[in-house]
C-alpha cells in the first residue's frame, strides 16, 4: 500500500509542474511571446537622459528625410533660392521631458513646364518608405506667393503618436524670361577645380553631390563610417577620389582624427601610418591634407609622407591650412604633381554666401587661366555648387578635376 502511495504522489507532482509550464508559456509576457521570431518594433529615435526628464531625439531620422527630399529635389530639377536650418526642441504633452528633431525651411522654383502637383506625385514616391507629405497648401514666403509643402515623419512615443515637420517647403514656378538669361555655357575662359574635403563623417552629403554631373573631386577621410560610401558614389558618378590625410595642427584642441600624422612620430611611423591610410579609400588619384598647419610646415614630415606619394605615382595637393606651409615646395623638389589650395568656398555656410565664394573663383579662374578651390562635403554647397553651374559656365568658367591642374 506504500509504494502505490508514493506512485500516486509522484504523478499528481509531475502533472502539476506540467500544467506550471504551460501556463508560464501562455502568460502574458511569458517566454514564448518575446520569442525572438515575433517582429520587433525599430525605434526612431534615442534617448537622453537629465535632471529635467528625458530628450528623445529624432535627428538622425529627420536627416533620412532631408536626404530623400534633396533626391527628389534633385529629380524635379528644383532650384534651391534660399535654405535654413535649425535645431527644434518642443516639451512634450503631459509629460516630462522634451522631444528633438533637425528642420529646414526651403524656397524653391521648380521648371516653368512642370506643376505642384507633379511635384507632389514626385515627393510622394520619394518617401514612400521614409517619411511623408502631411500637407500642400497656398501660402505667402516674403511677399510671393507659393505652395507650402510640410513635410516629415509620424512615430509613437511611450504610446502617444508624434509628429515632426522636417522640411518646409515653399515652391515657385520659373520664370522663364527671367531666370534663364544668360545662362547658356559662354566661350572657354579659364578652368576651375573643386575639391570637396571631409567625405566620411555624414551620409547627407553624399548622393546630393554625387549627382552633380560636372567634374567634382571628393576628398575622403580614411576610416570613417561613410568612406567607403562616398569614394564608391563618387566613382560610379565619375568623380575623382583623393584621400584626405589627417595631419597635426598647431592646437592639439582641433585635432579630432585618432589617425593622424604628427611631427613627434618618426618617418617609418608616418610612412607605415600614410600606407595604410591610401589602402583604406578605393579608386584614389592624389591626397590633401585635413587640418596640418603644424604638419605641413615641417620639411622632415612632407618629405616622409611625399615618399609614399611619389611610390604610388600620386599627387599632392596643399589645403593651405598654414600660410607658412612648405608641402607644394618640398612636392615640386621631390618632382611630384603637386598645386595648392587658392580659396575655401564655406567657411560661412549660408547658401548665399557660398555662392559668392564660387563666383569670386570664378574670377579668378578667367583672371589667372586656372584655379584650384576647396569646398566641403555639406549640403548647403551641394546647393550652392548645383545653382552656381549655369552662372559660372555663362561667364566661361569650366569645371574641371584636380588632376587636371596640378603639375
Amino acid at each position: 500500500m506504500a509504494k502505490k502511495s508514493s506512485n500516486k504522489t509522484i504523478w499528481i507532482l509531475a502533472a502539476l509542474v506540467g500544467i506550471a509550464i504551460v501556463l508560464y508559456w501562455l502568460a502574458p509576457g511569458g517566454v514564448k511571446q518575446r520569442s525572438p521570431q515575433q517582429p520587433q518594433t525599430q525605434e526612431k529615435f534615442s534617448v537622453e537622459k537629465s535632471g529635467s526628464g528625458s530628450a528623445a531625439d529624432f535627428t538622425a531620422e529627420a536627416w533620412k528625410v532631408h536626404s530623400l527630399v534633396d533626391e527628389a529635389l534633385i529629380t524635379g530639377k528644383a532650384k534651391i533660392k534660399t535654405q535654413q536650418e535649425q535645431k527644434r526642441e518642443v516639451p512634450r504633452q503631459g509629460v516630462e521631458g522634451t522631444i528633438r528633431w533637425h528642420a529646414r525651411q526651403t524656397l524653391i522654383t521648380i521648371p516653368a513646364d512642370s506643376t505642384t502637383e507633379k511635384f507632389k506625385e514626385l515627393m510622394d514616391k520619394t518617401l514612400s518608405q521614409t517619411g511623408q507629405v502631411f500637407s500642400s497648401t497656398p501660402d505667402q514666403y516674403q511677399g510671393t506667393n507659393v505652395i507650402r509643402f510640410d513635410v516629415g515623419f509620424r512615430d509613437r512615443l511611450e504610446g502617444d503618436t508624434v509628429t515632426m515637420i522636417t522640411d518646409r517647403i515653399y515652391v515657385t514656378k520659373e520664370n522663364p524670361v527671367t531666370d534663364n538669361k544668360a545662362k547658356v555655357p559662354g566661350k572657354e575662359r579659364g578652368k576651375l577645380a573643386i575639391v570637396l574635403d571631409d567625405f566620411g563623417y555624414n551620409y547627407e552629403p553624399i548622393d546630393a553631390l554625387a549627382a552633380i554631373d560636372r567634374p567634382l573631386t571628393f576628398a575622403v577621410l580614411p576610416y570613417h563610417p561613410y568612406s567607403q560610401l562616398a569614394a564608391s558614389k563618387a566613382l560610379a558618378s565619375n568623380h575623382q577620389v583623393m584621400l584626405h590625410l589627417p595631419m597635426e595642427p598647431m592646437s592639439t584642441v582641433e585635432q579630432q582624427e585618432k589617425t593622424s600624422i604628427t611631427t613627434t612620430m618618426s618617418d617609418s611611423d608616418i610612412q607605415q601610418t600614410v600606407a595604410n591610410a591610401l589602402q583604406n579609400i578605393p579608386g584614389l588619384l592624389g591626397v590633401n591634407n585635413h587640418q596640418g598647419s603644424k604638419a605641413t610646415a615641417d620639411k622632415r614630415v612632407m618629405r616622409s609622407v611625399l615618399t609614399v606619394l611619389k611610390a604610388n605615382q600620386l599627387f599632392f595637393i596643399d589645403s593651405r591650412t598654414n600660410g607658412q606651409s612648405v608641402a607644394a615646395e618640398t612636392a615640386r623638389e621631390m618632382n611630384i604633381k603637386t598645386s595648392e589650395n587658392e580659396l575655401f568656398l564655406d567657411n560661412n555656410n549660408d547658401v548665399e554666401a557660398i555662392k559668392q565664394q564660387l563666383r569670386t573663383a570664378g574670377h579668378m579662374a578667367v583672371r589667372d587661366g586656372t584655379a584650384l578651390v576647396i569646398g566641403h562635403a555639406r549640403p548647403n554647397t551641394a546647393i550652392a555648387l548645383r545653382e552656381m553651374i549655369p552662372e559660372l559656365e555663362a561667364d566661361g568658367v569650366r569645371l574641371v578635376f584636380a588632376s587636371q591642374l596640378v603639375k
